[in-house]
C-alpha cells in the first residue's frame, strides 16, 4: 500500500498521531521538500518514525513515480509531504497512477495553508482561484487576480518557495497598488507574522523580510466582521 502522510505547516511536530502510526508501520519511508518550505528534515522525520527516511527530489517523485508505485505493490511505502498531502497537483497524479496500477493507497491529511489563511480574518468560502507568484509574474496569474477582483472574491497568492512577502509585494505591486492587502509569513508557527495595509506601508516592515514561507492575500468585497478583524492587524 502507498501512504501519503501530511507533514502539516511547519515541522515534524505537525504530523498527526495517525500519520506517525502509519509511518512506523511502513516498510519504506520517503519525504519530499521541494513543493513547500518546511522546518524539518529527513533526519528529524527518521527519529520520529524510528526508521530511515529517504529524501525524494522532483525527479524521484514525478519522473520516477512508477518505481514508487511498483515498490508499494509489494510492501507498505510512506511518503511525507509538506502541508496537506493533496495540496500540490503532483501528488494527486501519483495517486492516479497508483489507481491505474491497481495499487491501494491511503491519504493522511494535515494542516494546510488553504485553511490557515483564515487566520488573516478573511472568510474561506469567499476566496476565488488561488495563484502562484513568481518573478516576473505570469500573465495567467495576473488575469486570475483580476477575475477574482471583478467577482468581489479574495485571492490567495502563494509565493514562490524562496520568495518572501516583501519580494511578493514588489512582484505584484502594479496590480495591488492603492489596495489594502494582507502579508503573512510562517503561518502555523511561533514565528508567524500577519500584517494588513497598503503595499507601500508593508514594504517598510522589517518583520516581513526573509521569513519563509510567505503568502499574500488580496481581499475582495469584505463583510464588516472581516474588516474589523483586519483593522487589528494594521501595519
Amino acid at each position: 500500500m502507498l501512504y501519503l502522510i501530511s507533514m502539516g505547516l511547519r515541522d515534524e511536530k505537525d504530523v498527526s498521531v495517525r500519520g506517525i502510526e502509519a509511518a512506523k508501520a511502513c516498510d519504506s519511508l520517503y519525504a519530499e521538500f521541494y513543493t513547500n518550505m518546511t522546518a524539518t528534515s529527513s533526519d528529524m522525520l527518521s527519529k520520529m518514525a524510528g526508521k530511515p527516511v529517504k529524501e525524494l527530489d522532483r525527479k524521484g517523485m514525478e519522473d520516477d513515480a512508477s518505481l514508487l508505485i511498483e515498490e508499494a505493490r509489494k510492501k507498505d511505502v510512506g511518503i511525507f509531504i509538506p502541508g496537506d498531502a493533496l495540496s500540490a497537483t503532483t501528488h494527486l497524479m501519483l495517486l492516479s497512477e497508483a489507481v491505474e496500477a491497481g495499487v491501494r493507497y491511503k491519504v493522511i491529511h494535515g494542516s494546510s495553508i488553504f485553511t490557515a489563511v483564515a487566520e488573516t480574518g478573511l472568510q474561506l468560502y469567499k476566496f476565488g482561484r488561488t495563484v502562484t507568484v513568481t518573478n516576473p509574474v505570469g500573465e495567467s496569474t495576473l488575469d486570475a487576480i483580476r477575475k477574482n477582483m471583478s467577482a468581489d472574491l479574495h485571492t490567495l497568492a502563494l509565493l514562490n518557495i524562496e520568495m518572501d512577502a516583501i519580494e511578493g509585494i514588489d512582484a505584484l505591486y502594479d496590480i495591488i497598488k492603492g489596495k489594502r492587502i494582507v502579508a503573512a509569513c510562517c503561518l502555523g508557527s511561533d514565528e508567524q507574522v500577519i500584517r494588513y495595509g497598503r503595499p507601500d506601508e508593508l514594504l517598510k516592515l522589517n518583520e516581513l523580510k526573509g521569513r519563509l514561507p510567505a503568502i499574500i492575500a488580496i481581499p475582495g468585497k469584505m463583510h464588516f466582521t472581516e474588516e474589523e478583524f483586519l483593522e487589528k492587524l494594521r501595519a
